[in-house]
This record gives structure tokens, sequence and C-alpha cells, in this order.
């Protein structure tokens, strides 16, 4: 009699053989469902020049929807004949039909996409591929990208080449961006909305677009040597794999509250110079009123400052004999700044007959001022006695007043309005004087 662990072996042993066997009978399955052999096929040929990297497998097409795949390649006399199995039920190929090698991806995945062609050309024969000349060979990328001048494809591959090398690295980062990405999609769509209402001027954003890069189009150098300038600054950021850039960062948070705090104890110095600022800008505008008339002076000035030279070297012995006048004249600066003290008293008291002592002085111009011929002139006086005067005080004087301390302005005042009539009192000497 067997012993238990024996019977727990073989069990053990025929579990595994029967799950090796049901997994080859899926792997078999799989294999024969991806071919299509489980399906009645018929089978078409097409003649290329050129498939590149088509593979037995890849799909065969009609108008994007799989019908079949590619069963074998054949080259004969320098053409590419492609085999392709067709599922049951597919239409029926006819003599115009015509095939295209695609790409599925940059990858160079490719796939046959076939155009079955019209009835009216008859069937196609069995056995008879579809001639070349009807067929359009494979394009690779490398001949898409033939198009583009060397520069263009230089610039490219730069381009594809630095992206791989900045994605590298970062595939959590890109996880991220596509985690985040429905929420991103949301927020898209909210900004589609609003491009697309009414009340966002995209026209008018568009005209404003359009006008400033017509303003850059001949700015084109500037911002030529703006972008490399700004590829130096981000070299030099990123250099020692932007470690003194984290370094940096690392430190801004406490220095950017203490930059707060410095701010905050400019607000009131700023206000302060805000008012002084509105305080003289009165004066700076008039200020640049007198820039012109500045300038003018200035540029009229040069040939006098020109002069200025000779004038000083001439004035020098001068100047040098003023400097021993006011030395020996230093000793009475004391008592002139006495007599100034003791002129203050009476020189106040007379400034307000300043008007009256100016006007006696003019008068007393107009006085000695006629004559018969230049350099000679005579002096006229006239007296005129009232009759209280002439009389001894007999006769009173008409009732005109007389006020014989004016206040400072009066005289001229009671002149103008004490104007004896002619004839009243006799004229004791002769001519008339002002």
């Amino acid at each position: 009699m067997a012993k238990p662990d024996a019977r727990k072996d073989v069990r053990s042993g025929l579990a595994g053989v029967l799950v090796l066997a049901v997994v080859a009978v899926a792997m078999l399955v799989t294999a024969q469902a991806q071919s299509g052999h489980f399906l009645p096929v018929r089978t078409v040929k097409m003649a290329f020049h050129d498939v590149h990297t088509l593979q037995v497998n890849d799909d065969l097409r009609v108008y994007s929807s799989r019908i079949g795949r590619v069963s074998s390649i054949d080259y004969i006399d320098g053409e590419a004949i492609v085999t392709g199995e067709l599922i049951s039920g597919t239409p029926a190929i006819y003599r115009n039909a015509s095939a295209e090698v695609l790409s599925v991806s940059p990858l160079a995945l490719k796939y046959v996409n076939l155009d079955p062609g019209t009835p009216d050309a008859g069937p196609l024969p069995d056995g008879e591929p579809v001639p070349a000349k009807q067929d359009i060979d494979s394009s690779d990328l490398q001949d898409v990208l033939e198009v583009l001048d060397p520069v263009t494809r230089a610039a490219a591959t730069s381009t594809v080449r630095q992206v791989g090398l900045g994605l590298a690295g970062h595939g959590q980062d890109l996880n991220g961006f596509v985690g985040s990405a429905p929420a991103l999609l949301q927020d898209l769509a909210l900004t589609s909305n609003t491009l697309a209402s009414k009340d966002f001027d995209l026209p008018g954003l568009m005209d404003s677009v359009d006008q400033l890069s017509s303003r850059l189009d001949d700015r084109q150098a500037q911002l030529r040597s703006l972008m490399d300038t700004a590829g130096t600054t981000m070299a030099a950021l990123g250099v020692d794999q932007g470690k003194p850039l984290e370094d940096t960062l690392r430190t801004a948070p406490p220095t950017l509250r203490e930059l707060r705090g410095a701010l905050v104890s400019l607000r009131s110095p700023l206000a302060d110079l805000r008012t002084t600022m509105e305080t003289i800008r009165p004066g700076a505008g008039d200020l640049g009123q007198t820039v012109p008339d500045l300038r003018g002076t200035f540029r009229e000035s040069v040939p006098v400052l020109g002069k200025v030279p000779d004038v000083a070297d001439q004035a020098k012995p001068a100047v040098e004999d003023l400097t021993d006048t006011f030395s020996d004249l230093r000793p009475l600066a004391p008592k002139v700044a006495d007599l100034l003290n003791h002129l203050e008293t009476p020189l106040d008291a007379l400034a307000p007959y300043g008007p009256d002592i100016g006007q006696f002085f003019f008068r007393g111009h107009s006085f000695v001022s006629e004559g018969p011929a230049p350099n000679i002139r005579y002096a006229r006086l006239d007296v005129v006695l009232a009759a209280q005067e002439g009389t001894g005080g007999v006769f009173k004087s008409m009732p005109y007043p007389r006020d014989e301390y004016p206040k400072p302005g009066q005289a001229d005042k009671d002149q103008s309005h004490n104007v004896v009539p002619a004839g009243i009192l006799p004229a004791l000497g002769s001519g008339g004087g002002r």
C-alpha cells in the first residue's frame, strides 16, 4: 500500500502537468486567434517597390478597419510581393484595387491599407497580385524628414535629443502629470468655455497679438540676442546640477521674511517722500519750463566765459590792491558797525518819508534844469505871500487848509489841492519855480 506522502506527491505532480497543459492550450488558442487561423480565410497579393519595416502578422485594413493580416513577404524581380490573409466575409477584390503601406506610429510600426476597387473593373484573378504601379510604397519617417533642409533637420534632431534628456529620470513627474490630467482637462474645458463666451473679446485679443507680432517682426535680432542671453543665464543657473540655485531657494524664505519687515519699515519714509515730491512738483515743473532758457543762457555764455580768464588776469593787480585796502580798512569795521547802529533810529523815522525825499531830489533837479544854452542853468524861485503874512494878520487868508507837519505822502496831495486863484495874492518875485 502506497504511503500518504507518496500519494500527495503524485497528486501535486498531476496538478502541475494539468496546469501546464491548460497554459499551453491557452497560448496555442491565442496564437491561432491572433493569426486568424480559426476562421475561413482567402488570400490577396499586392506588389510594392519598398515596404520598409512591414512585418508578417501586421494588420491588413480596409478603410482603417482590420480585415486580416500579412501572412508573408516575398521578393521577386525587385518587387516585394505581400500576401495578405482576408477574413471570410470581406469585400471582393477587383482589378483596379490599390494598396498602401502606412505607419501606425513614429516607432516604425506599419500596416497595409487596401482599397478593394470597383465592380466595373472586374474581379482580380486568384494568385495575381495588385500591380505595383497601383500601389503606394511605404514612407519611412526618415523619408518624411528628407523634405526638410539640413539646418531644420539638425534643429529637429537637437530638439528631440534635448527633450529626451529633459525627460530622463522624470518618470514620477510624468506619472504625477498623468494623474492630474483629469483636473487639468476640467480647467481646460473651463478655459475653452471662457474663450468662447461673448464677454471675452477673443477677436480683439487676436488683433492685439497680431499688432504685437508685427511690431516684433523687425526686432528679430534683438529677440535672438535676448534668447541667447536667456540661454546663457539658464546655463549659469544649471551649473553644478543646479546646486547653487537649490541652496539659494532654500535660504529664500527667511530672506524674504526679513525683506518684508524692511519694506514695511519703509512705508513711513516713503509716505514722507511722497509728500515731499508733491510739494516740490510745482517747482520742478517751473524748473522744467526754464530749462530751454537756461540752455540758451549756457550756450550764449560760452564766448563770454572764454574771455573771463583774460579779464581775471587784468583784474588780478587791482584785486591785490583791494586786498591791501581791505586790510587797512579792517580796524574801521567796528566803528562803521556802531555808526550803522546809531543811524538805525533816525532811518526808521525817515523811512516812511522815502517817497517824499525822492520827490524832493527830483524837483531839485527840475529846479535847476532850465537855461538859455547847453551847460548853462538857472534856478528859478517864486515867492508868494498870502494875505495873512503880508498884512501881519490884519486880513485873513482865504479859507484853504494848511498843514505845517504833513504825514508821509500827504504834502504832495495838499499842494495839489491848495491852489490860490490868480490875482488874489501879489507876486513879489518873478518867474515860476518847480
